[in-house]
């Protein structure tokens, strides 16, 4: 029988709590995202930063609790996460279990922070997640390939962004799945970004509950069996302004 390579193309993250108050620049750390207990009513841990809808943190590491064990799981918080969500050589270790030689990993909580208004805290959060996500790969760089977060309101600022990851090893980034809707993709604002990516060879990807003011931001709320169902259109749309 034949031997297969197995590479996980979307693996994920899931960023220590204390994170982002650690290591997002000082003039933000009043206003890093974290993590509170029992929002609005609601049991359990959740994930929260400024006009952010609150995210349950237990769904950031669900993968393979019982349907009917959920409504109870969903109240935990971070004591009931796997170690190697945040430490590496755990991470390896069930690599190792699974078969499995490598993982592009993506952030967890860095999504929905694609929706914050400000701008600029948005620029912190994402800086400092790269430097981190750096650091953990770092253990075992063959195995851990992390994607890289940048947001493009301003486009020089973005390319060094880029550029500034890019030269800290990481494979690839994250922008938004969906951009704002009055500066498509197709628009040439962003053409000295798409050319620094092809010059970093850099490659560029577009994650589900990332789009500004889209379905990624409001993916808590409501209907959340509606906004499931519809969670890759946003990636169409975008794909759609880029072809046309």
């Amino acid at each position: 029988m034949a031997t297969y390579r197995i590479i996980s193309a979307d693996s994920h993250f899931v960023e220590p709590p204390t994170m982002w108050a650690e290591r997002v620049d000082k003039q933000f750390r009043d206003r890093a995202p974290h993590t509170v207990r029992n929002v609005q009513g609601r049991e359990g841990e959740f994930f929260v930063c400024e006009n952010i809808s609150p995210v349950p943190v237990t769904g950031f590491f669900a993968a393979g609790v019982p349907s009917a064990d959920l409504p109870t799981y969903i109240k935990k918080g971070f004591e009931a996460a796997p170690a190697s969500v945040w430490d590496p050589a755990a991470r390896i270790k069930d690599q190792d279990l699974d078969g499995v030689q490598a993982e592009v990993i993506y952030t967890s909580m860095g999504m929905p922070l694609y929706g914050l208004d400000d701008t600029a805290l948005r620029v912190a959060c994402f800086r400092a997640y790269n430097d981190w996500a750096v650091e953990y790969c770092s253990y075992n760089p063959k195995r851990l390939l992390p994607l890289g977060l940048v947001t493009l309101e301003d486009i020089p600022t973005g390319v060094q962004e880029l550029q500034r990851i890019a030269n800290k090893g990481m494979r690839g980034a994250m922008i938004w799945a969906e951009p704002p809707g009055d500066r498509p993709y197709s628009h040439p604002d962003y053409d000295p970004f798409w050319a620094a990516a092809q010059d970093l060879n850099m490659p560029l990807s577009l994650h589900i509950l990332t789009g500004r003011k889209g379905t990624g931001v409001d993916f808590f709320k409501d209907n959340l069996a509606l906004q499931v169902s519809t969670l890759h259109h946003e990636v169409e749309r975008t794909l759609d302004f880029v072809v046309e």
